[in-house]
């Protein structure tokens, strides 16, 4: 389960918002702290606890940071396989892109099971506008541009293989 935040000017209108009724819950005695009746969750385990932990631990300029090298490291991506001949779809502006390979290499989806059981990195099979596609996210913390050139490499040499 993923989790999210999100920012509001003006904190009051929260339970006016997210509050509910319900005769099982006590009333609240803080309706502007209360996660009850200030969130979207509810009364659902804290999904957010690691977004803030994250933020207490790496501040909103380490999450900035994190984000702008994710997206940076996937328009890496998209620029070594497009000068292998792939043709990417989206704008990675998010750490995500959509890649077709070239039609010689055969049925995309067989490409990315095979990429995937090899275990040499983590792809999957999305139909982005009508058309089957390798879509790859890069989120993790540690990648590296070596790490993007080898992904790169190992799509398009297990692609060609088929």
């Amino acid at each position: 389960m993923g989790c999210g935040m999100f920012l509001i000017a003006d904190p009051s209108v929260l339970p006016s918002v997210f509050g509910t009724s319900a005769t099982f819950m006590p009333p609240s005695q803080r309706p502007d702290l209360d996660p009850y009746v200030t969130s979207i969750q509810w009364s659902r385990r804290f999904m957010g606890l690691r977004l803030f932990l994250g933020l207490a631990a790496a501040g909103w300029e380490g999450y900035a940071q994190h984000a702008e090298r994710s997206v940076f490291l996937a328009r890496r991506l998209a620029e070594l396989l497009s000068g292998k001949g792939w043709r990417i779809a989206n704008d990675p502006a998010l750490a995500v892109i959509c890649a077709e390979p070239p039609a010689r290499f055969g049925e995309t989806r067989a490409i990315v099971d095979r990429i995937v059981a090899s275990g040499r990195a983590w792809v999957s099979a999305v139909n982005f506008e009508g058309r089957d596609m390798v879509r790859a996210a890069i989120t993790h913390g540690e990648t590296t541009p070596d790490d993007v050139a080898a992904v790169a490499e190992t799509l398009h040499a297990m692609a060609a293989a088929a």
